[in-house]
């Protein structure tokens, strides 16, 4: 049987104190293409989404973050199977930003080239961004955001028959 996702992964929202919203950018060098995008990745075996955003942030950006809230949840078909990615709201909580690695790749093959905090208006100038959302809908989304209602659920879970 073949696993329900092929990826299961999360991105992660993060303002600073004037309204920026904090971007990595990708340069896939074998691909010829570069691209801004949420810090984030894949979850790591047995890892709640909850934490796989903070170990992501971190690993990329060097900051300490708190989840505040999940404000989407992505499906989209590839040509790798389905991809379900959480879109956390996080907020800075210590650290320095400085580029971090990605430690899937060695030192040599690094697709991470920048991390840099983004005006809706830059963003509007990027040539590509991941996901489009960034450009338009999220701006919407956090002027309107209430945090009064946690939709987000962890439970520990010891399987059936237990």
């Amino acid at each position: 049987m073949e696993h329900l996702f092929s990826h299961i992964g999360v991105r992660v929202f993060i303002m600073d104190s004037r309204n920026r919203l904090l971007l990595v950018r990708h340069t896939v060098t074998n691909e010829g293409t570069e691209f801004w995008i949420l810090p984030g990745g894949g979850l790591e075996e047995n890892e709640y989404s909850w934490d796989a955003a903070i170990r992501e942030v971190k690993e990329e950006t060097n900051l300490d973050i708190s989840v505040i809230d999940l404000l989407y949840t992505l499906e989209e078909k590839t040509n790798c199977g389905l991809r379900c990615t959480n879109y956390f709201l996080g907020e800075m909580i210590g650290g320095q930003l400085n580029l971090g690695r990605d430690p899937e790749f060695d030192q040599d093959n690094q697709v991470l080239s920048d991390v840099k905090y983004f005006t809706k208006e830059e963003i509007q100038n990027l040539s590509k961004v991941y996901p489009e959302m960034i450009r338009d809908e999220f701006w919407d989304t956090i002027e309107d955001y209430i945090p009064s209602y946690k939709i987000w659920r962890r439970r520990p879970s010891k399987g059936f028959g237990e």
